[in-house]
């Protein structure tokens, strides 16, 4: 479907469904789509990356942006039942319960006929982008929007990664009955950078489908293969670390790990790169929450202890800078005068918040102790999150943790941009695309799905690192059986 015609006849319908694999268009289809239709549409999606992912492309087909409207379904629920629901039963912006809650609550409120009139004369119609992430809760609440708006869904069923314990994913044949179907077939994205690779991911795309194993020799011509052990990643010398230091090169990378339980396989890998990858963050990562609100409960006779218990989590800085200058229970007398002028600033900082507390000093001092030499910073979005928190309190006369919530928000709604050397998990970076990527100790890849969207994330260049040429993603279930 890449013609004038079948997008009108997409469009044209009341309920539509457009399937196509990973790098075939979905996304650009919807850019296009606009050129055909009248009115403001509203466009969701599932993450933050793919807000500003989907806004990029459509600006770069010169739609006006009168014409549309970009953000996450939970940012969209979310806008409503702020305003319309009064029970003051709402869980916290930092429980798990939070969005299940706002969805639901969402779901009932769309379906209200004042709140559905309003809908409809604010928009034209509904697409909705990564379908086959939604939940089968957000799935009932696109369906309510659907009897307001003409609603055209586009998705991939391979690439349905969001599935949790607790949430079960949608089911296209099942749970989309009352759509019509289209579909797209032709690998765009590697077009113009590397048609082989496209037609490469396409015959593994089948395998995964028809659940055989992947055997990465039939692909060396489009997939750059490096057998591997894993420990070598830490280790100089090797060819797993000197091939990591290679790509360091490249000014558009993604490196994906296949361990999303934990980040601290990723913070290792920074270290040990000395810090010149960009951690790709989640969201609602509960660590942007849990260090707002220990900043709400600063005190002049505390606020050392919250600074230091901060700057000295594991993760977030360089542990032996953060030590070079600061103890337990105070700022390290320094010898060296460089030294001294450099921490005296903080020390006075310290000592006004010992008499005051200051939401904007101390995002100041915490900035100064970023600054100090070697001292590294391995969290950077949760730390450049927490400052604007704590100065955004500052100005409002608000809390740190509401102020963090709001950031949080508005980032749901307008998006962000990833961009630059970065490392992260399939599921913070679906529905992405770099010029370059490296997919890190692939024959852990247990699930199929997870696997495929790893893979599908290169525009030009696809390096796979691995122990064994054979990729076997459904072992785990072979095991089960």
């Amino acid at each position: 479907m890449s013609d004038y015609i079948d997008l009108k006849n997409f469009i044209s319908k009341r309920k539509s469904l457009l399937i196509a694999p990973a790098g075939c268009g979905k996304t650009y289809t919807i850019a296009e789509c606009l050129k055909y239709t009248e009115g403001v549409h509203l466009i969701l999606t599932h993450t933050h990356a793919g807000v500003a992912s989907l806004k990029e492309k459509i600006k770069e087909k010169g739609i006006k942006t009168n014409k549309y409207r970009v953000e996450t379904i939970d940012s969209y629920a979310q806008k409503y039942v702020n305003a319309f629901y009064c029970r003051n039963d709402v869980p916290e912006q930092d429980s798990k319960d939070y969005f299940p809650f706002i969805i639901e609550k969402a779901f009932e409120l769309v379906k209200i006929k004042p709140i559905s009139d309003v809908i409809k004369l604010t928009y034209a119609g509904l697409f909705v982008d990564e379908y086959q992430d939604c939940a089968k809760n957000q799935h009932k609440f696109i369906m309510a929007l659907s009897e307001i708006l003409p609603t055209h869904v586009l998705g991939d069923p391979l690439q349905g990664i969001f599935s949790f314990r607790e949430q079960k994913l949608v089911d296209f044949d099942e749970d989309l009955k009352g759509f019509e179907k289209f579909d797209l077939k032709e690998p765009w994205r590697w077009k113009n950078t590397n048609p082989e690779l496209g037609i490469c991911l396409m015959k593994i795309r089948k395998k995964l489908e028809n659940k055989e194993d992947i055997d990465l020799n039939t692909f060396k011509d489009a997939i750059e293969v490096v057998h591997i052990n894993e420990e070598d990643i830490s280790k100089p010398h090797t060819n797993y670390n000197k091939k990591i230091w290679d790509l360091l090169n490249e000014s558009n990378l993604l490196i994906i790990h296949p361990e999303s339980r934990s980040i601290n396989t990723r913070i290792k890998i920074i270290k040990n790169f000395e810090n010149r990858i960009y951690l790709v963050e989640a969201i609602d990562d509960k660590d942007f929450y849990k260090f707002s609100k220990n900043f709400d409960k600063s005190t002049p006779d505390n606020i050392y202890k919250i600074i230091y218990d901060f700057i000295s989590t594991k993760a977030i800085f360089k542990k032996t800078g953060i030590e070079n200058w600061f103890n337990k229970k105070s700022l390290k007398q320094k010898k060296n005068e460089k030294d001294r002028e450099k921490i005296e600033p903080i020390r006075k900082n310290l000592e006004k918040l010992q008499n005051k507390i200051s939401f904007l000093l101390i995002a100041q001092t915490l900035k100064q102790i970023k600054n100090l030499p070697g001292v590294l910073c391995y969290r950077k979005e949760l730390f450049n999150d927490l400052c604007k928190a704590l100065e955004e309190a500052e100005y409002n006369n608000t809390s740190v943790y509401e102020s963090m919530k709001k950031i949080k928000n508005r980032k749901r709604k307008i998006g962000r941009k990833i961009e630059g050397k970065c490392i992260g998990t399939t599921l913070l970076v679906k529905g992405l695309e770099f010029d370059t990527v490296a997919v890190l100790n692939a024959h852990k890849f247990e699930d199929p799905k997870n696997l495929y969207v790893a893979l599908t994330r290169a525009s030009h260049k696809l390096i796979v690192f691995t122990n064994s040429s054979i990729l076997s993603p459904y072992s785990k279930q072979r095991n089960v059986n």
